[in-house]
């Protein structure tokens, strides 16, 4: 008898729970591998197994949260045998000295997905494809697809299944219930570490990711500022918290004759008279610095010249602005290319209200029981695109952004990021 495939489902989003549970009720014994898995996955298929535990011959799984490994303690409960379960916890490498994290959190992870079910009548069915024990995946919420095979249980096919479940086993950590905060803290590692991978936009490494208030201003006097001596000037409100929790540099440019806007200044950086490179001292909360020691000042921040103070010094600060009040430290070294992107652009999800998705009804109360957060027992819709979202008068982080940008016209810039020239310029001279 030659093993039967079936593609079970043309169209991506169906559930495949009931065909799990329908044969796990049959079947004599049951064993899987999974990439990942859910409380609502592990529930998904418990009931049969609560019936008879000892069907599950076993269970290995790549990654999870702390509730499905909690499922997996209620099932043990039940008379699921404990060494039944097995952990996969991938691979990794130490980091090199230095390195932020001591160890890579990306890294090659057990992504597997068969489900294995030896039937009372001579026969084996097995379930090979993209379904992970989650119940996105088995709920018919993701678009999923599969194969199923079907046959005698001596066919060649099932014994190389059995072999990949059992290379698998092989491979993994016997299931540790005293462990289940370290196996969902690897997760997170992972997943954290995921997102810095999909994070690869643009991060040559000339790139610093190093806050820089950036001021340019003209100056016409003899003495430019000294060590130590105080400058004042302002900035949006909004930028006050970054200043204080990152301390963000502050490089100031001084020009004899003010550039005629932010962009030109920004170009002819290397033909400032003075440059000075200085740290916050002081950021004065709701304009609440009535009088301030301050060597220097800069009231406009369009028309930035950069004076002497009067004593004792007393600053009108514009609404909506933070003073802010710096110390020279000395002058800038290197060369920086100032990076003023706003960050990524927020985007929210256009909703196609006339195509959604939505857990069967056997199987919401489960869902909804399990009081999961964001609910998986409500309808969701499918995306047809994304729009910008512009932000809004309450978003005083972007605005403040966008009012430091050089498009502004201001001329004390909030700079994200930097390129350090120096560094690519060493970096060229090596490859010549």
């Amino acid at each position: 008898m030659a093993v039967k495939t079936t593609v079970v489902f043309g169209r991506p989003q169906q559930e495949i729970a009931s065909l799990f549970r329908d044969r796990l009720t049959q079947c004599t014994s049951f064993s899987l591998v999974a990439g990942f898995m859910t409380v609502e996955g592990v529930e998904a298929i418990a009931a049969p197994l609560r019936l008879a535990p000892t069907k599950l011959a076993c269970l290995v799984v790549g990654s999870g949260t702390w509730r499905a490994f909690d499922a997996l303690d209620n099932l043990v409960t039940t008379g699921v045998a404990l060494g039944a379960l097995f952990v996969h916890l991938g691979h990794s490498r130490a980091t090199g000295q230095g390195a932020v994290h001591r160890f890579y959190r990306y890294h090659p992870m057990l992504h597997s997905k068969v489900y294995l079910f030896e039937m009372n009548d001579g026969t084996t069915a097995a379930f090979v494809g993209s379904h992970n024990l989650t119940g996105f995946a088995l709920l018919g919420l993701n678009g999923e697809a599969s194969i199923l095979l079907e046959g005698e249980s001596n066919s060649v096919e099932f014994d190389a299944l059995r072999k990949h479940i059992g290379e698998a086993a092989s491979q993994a950590v016997q299931y540790d219930p005293t462990m289940k905060e370290a196996y969902s803290w690897w997760t997170t590692q992972y997943l954290d570490g995921l997102r810095m991978k999909t994070d690869d936009i643009s991060d040559p490494d000339d790139v610093e990711k190093k806050r820089t208030i950036v001021v340019i201003a003209s100056f016409a006097g003899p003495q430019p500022p000294k060590k130590d001596d105080i400058i004042y000037f302002e900035i949006p409100e909004a930028l006050g918290q970054w200043i204080r929790t990152l301390r963000a540099e502050v490089h100031i440019y001084l020009f004899s004759t003010l550039p005629s806007s932010p962009q030109d200044a920004l170009s002819q950086l290397a033909s400032a008279t003075k440059i000075l490179w200085c740290k916050t001292e002081g950021l004065e909360m709701e304009r609440g610095g009535v009088e301030l020691l301050a060597d220097w000042q800069i009231e406009n921040r369009r028309q930035p010249e950069l004076k002497m103070t009067a004593k004792p010094f007393r600053p009108t600060p514009s609404a909506g602005m933070q003073q802010v009040r710096v110390r020279v430290r000395g002058p800038v070294f290197g060369k920086f290319e100032y990076l003023f992107d706003r960050g990524r652009i927020d985007w929210m999800p256009l909703f196609d209200s006339e195509a959604s998705v939505v857990a069967p009804e056997i199987d919401r109360s489960v869902l909804a029981r399990l009081e999961l957060v964001p609910r998986e027992d409500q309808p969701w819709y499918r995306i047809r695109g994304f729009e910008p979202v512009e932000p809004s008068e309450s978003d005083g982080d972007q605005i403040a952004l966008r009012e430091t940008a050089p498009e502004s016209g201001t001329f004390i810039l909030f700079s994200l990021c930097r390129r350090n020239l120096n560094k690519r310029e060493a970096s060229s001279g090596r490859s010549a």
